[in-house]
């Protein structure tokens, strides 16, 4: 759950295990990853990345920001580019933060609408997202240690993260968690942001959600995910069936190879 050892905070770079199911079970260590782009880590960190034995990459990033900086080159690994959002729309939602904090700014001029913009922007990326299933496909092949990212490792790889944890059957509670975890770690970026508007931002508490939904994310996104999905589907299991194709059979494959139980993880 938490940044790796000899990882900078900034990369974002988590193990989701140790999340418990509500089964009791938890999220076995060493099998899933999260982070940001991997041409941002540092040759130290990298060799700390080759240690991690990864056979699976999953690069949510536009096919033009993957190209601007591209993944190194890992051995006995597969990586694949798949974007998970957004090929068009600004070329990369996120990565020109200027010009997205600058639309929130804008389409906030008639009221505070920055928070459900940028939560009905997320909660649209998990339905029959192409992506994500093919992330589905890849745990059920047991392609592990698998680890997902996109430029940042805040939004995109936060939502399928979310998936993940939902398919796993991780409460709410730990889920809103982990994917708040990223303002703890972009928290560098987030008060750089939040210097630079000025007085702007002492003004406005508007100004604030559009400086974390940049730099970081806002809790309204995961909680109206959830809820979306509630409303849509009435259990989370009804969802991954029929956006994910997920079966009862697969579900419980999946539980029973990355969960453990209370004895294993002591043995």
């Amino acid at each position: 759950m938490l940044v790796l050892d000899g990882f900078r905070p900034e990369t974002n770079i988590r193990d989701l295990g140790g999340y418990e199911s509500i089964d009791g079970r938890t999220v076995r260590y060493g099998l899933i990853y999260r982070s940001c782009a991997l041409g941002l880590l540092n040759p130290e960190e990298l060799i700390l990345f080759r240690k991690l034995g990864i056979r699976t990459i999953l690069d949510f990033r536009s096919r033009k920001k993957s190209t601007l900086l591209p993944d190194p080159v890992f051995e006995d690994c597969e990586q694949i580019s798949v974007c998970a959002a957004f090929e068009n729309f600004r070329d990369d939602l996120n990565d020109s933060p200027k010009e997205f904090f600058e639309m929130l700014i804008d389409e906030d001029q008639h009221g505070n609408m920055i928070a459900t913009v940028v939560s009905s922007i997320h909660a649209s990326l998990v339905y029959s997202n192409e992506a994500y299933k093919l992330m589905f496909k890849k745990l059920l092949n047991r392609d592990v240690p698998l680890l997902i990212h996109c430029t940042q490792g805040k939004d995109r790889t936060g939502i399928g993260a979310i998936l993940v944890l939902l398919a796993l059957g991780v409460n709410e509670k730990q889920i809103i968690y982990d994917y708040l975890l990223s303002n703890e770690y972009r928290k560098t970026f987030i008060d750089k942001l939040r210097k630079s508007t000025g007085i702007l931002h002492r003004l406005s508490e508007n100004v604030e959600t559009a400086v974390m939904a940049v730099e970081g994310v806002i809790p309204e996104a995961v909680q109206m995910i959830l809820a979306e999905i509630q409303e849509r589907y009435d259990t989370y299991e009804n969802f991954l069936f029929h956006e994910y194709d997920l079966t009862e059979e697969d579900l419980n494959s999946l539980r029973d190879f990355y969960l453990e139980n209370a004895a294993e993880r002591d043995s």
